[in-house]
């Protein structure tokens, strides 16, 4: 059983790691064409690009806060650490880090001209996953507080 669950936990990290770098691959294209209208463009307000600087280094370090919670749960479970307090926390910032990265992201796109079905596309997946963490890290809380219960029934 732990096997499996070791199995869908590299899985998940792998997805994980694997849509980050998408998110630079196709960033790439977006950043040259973003640098070259921005080159041409009439300057911005300082606060306004204050702002923008904020809301990503934000949405980064929602990001890496996600993705570090979620690799100390995947130590945990090879621990034989499963069903601990600690995991549900990990899992509700893994959920939380991911919904403030991908809300903020998919505002700042919306901000900056793209449409809604577009931004819908991008982040739907993150938002999903988020809401999939979210789930996972009630169920385990359910079930220590089910446990709980049951240490203390004779």
């Amino acid at each position: 059983m732990k096997k499996k669950l070791n199995f869908f936990c590299v899985l998940m990290l792998i997805v994980m790691a694997s849509q980050v770098i998408m998110t630079f691959v196709t960033g790439a294209d977006a950043f040259a064409e973003g640098w070259e209208r921005g080159r041409n463009a009439e300057p911005v307000s300082t606060w306004s690009a204050l702002a923008g600087l904020f809301m990503e280094m934000l949405v980064v370090i929602a990001a890496i806060s996600s993705f570090w919670c979620f690799v100390r749960f995947i130590l945990n479970v090879n621990r034989d650490k499963v069903f601990v307090w600690d995991n549900v926390i990990l899992l509700r910032i893994t959920g939380l880090g991911l919904l403030i990265a991908g809300l903020f992201a998919a505002v700042d796109e919306f901000l900056h001209g793209s449409g809604f079905t577009q931004v819908y596309e991008d982040y739907i997946d993150v938002l999903l996953f988020c809401v999939f963490n979210m789930i996972v890290a009630e169920v385990f809380a359910i079930g220590l507080k089910l446990k709980l219960e049951q240490d203390l029934t004779i």
